[in-house]
């Protein structure tokens, strides 16, 4: 009995990630100008209120769970009602579900791909330090905030299966605007697109080395375009962009259009290929390659 979770605590987590949307909606504002006018605030109270026909029902299906439980609180576990949300403290992959999130849209995205040498599968070999790298992204209130919204989010779906999570998403267009909250967030961290590439893939590079890994360029560019793609949808159009700038804040759609910018200038650069002695093209050594030369001892010999 002491096991069971008490009702008012996932009331409470529910109210969170309506608060942290509203959160989430003021914090481009206060970062461009440290200030909040009254239109600003009411854009993001009505960003706030338009999850609340979605949220309801969640608040329904806890109080019908709770009044049909014979021990009067939150179920025996059996989950007849399959409402029952993600238990957090379950174990450590499975408090993440930002990643948990994201790595869903991978897999919906990316078909497996075998090193014939390593046996390695991509991209579940780069999983954990994809995990550690998105999380090294932001701080850790932040990141708690944004978990929060997406343990709502598979509540209110009432799965967190891979191909369920995007069909049901398909069709629910209050929650795939809070389904793509984390994406746009993570995405953001780029507005200094090549620094943070750079920074990214170093990081991604030593999360992989005991698995013998080298994270490449391609790597980066098959991720970005997996993970971030489909954002591109949205902002082709100018109803798209006042829409994303509605939804997530003034400013969002431009900023998201810049690094979509400077992402598709470094992917047609880096397909150019390089001239060498004679005349002769060479396709462009990967980044990995170039940053791991210093190492070598053929590179200290030189």
């Amino acid at each position: 009995m002491t096991a069971d979770q008490p009702p008012f605590e996932r009331h409470h987590r529910t109210a969170q990630a309506l608060v942290s949307t509203f959160q989430e909606a003021l914090e481009p504002q206060f970062t461009a100008k440290g200030v909040l006018s009254r239109e600003e605030f009411t854009r993001a109270m009505g960003l706030m209120m338009a999850h609340w026909p979605s949220v309801l029902p969640l608040f329904a299906s806890i109080c019908q769970s709770c009044t049909a439980s014979s021990c009067g609180g939150c179920g025996d576990g059996s989950g007849t009602m399959g409402e029952e949300p993600p238990q957090i403290g379950a174990g450590g992959r499975r408090r993440d579900f930002v990643t948990r999130l994201m790595v869903s849209a991978l897999r919906t995205r990316l078909p497996d791909s075998m090193d014939p040498i390593t046996g390695a599968s991509f991209p579940q070999v780069i999983l954990p330090g994809l995990q550690s790298t998105l999380t090294a992204l932001f701080y850790e209130k932040e990141w708690e905030a944004m978990n929060a919204s997406v343990i709502a989010l598979f509540n209110r779906l009432g799965t967190d299966r891979d191909a369920e999570v995007w069909q049901r998403l398909a069709h629910e267009e209050t929650l795939a605007v809070l389904a793509d909250t984390p994406f746009i967030r993570v995405m953001l961290r780029f507005r200094q697109f090549h620094q943070q590439r750079q920074t990214f893939m170093r990081r991604m590079t030593d999360q992989l080395r005991e698995r013998h890994f080298v994270f490449a360029e391609e790597h980066f560019q098959t991720l970005f375009d997996a993970l971030f793609g489909r954002l591109r949808d949205g902002l082709r159009t100018e109803l798209g962009r006042a829409r994303t700038d509605i939804q997530y804040g003034e400013g969002t759609a431009e900023a998201l259009l810049r690094i979509f910018d400077q992402f598709d200038k470094h992917r047609l650069e880096q397909s150019v290929p390089v001239r060498v002695l004679g005349g002769r093209q060479m396709p462009r050594p990967m980044l990995a390659q170039r940053s791991m030369l210093g190492s070598t001892p053929a590179a200290k010999r030189r």
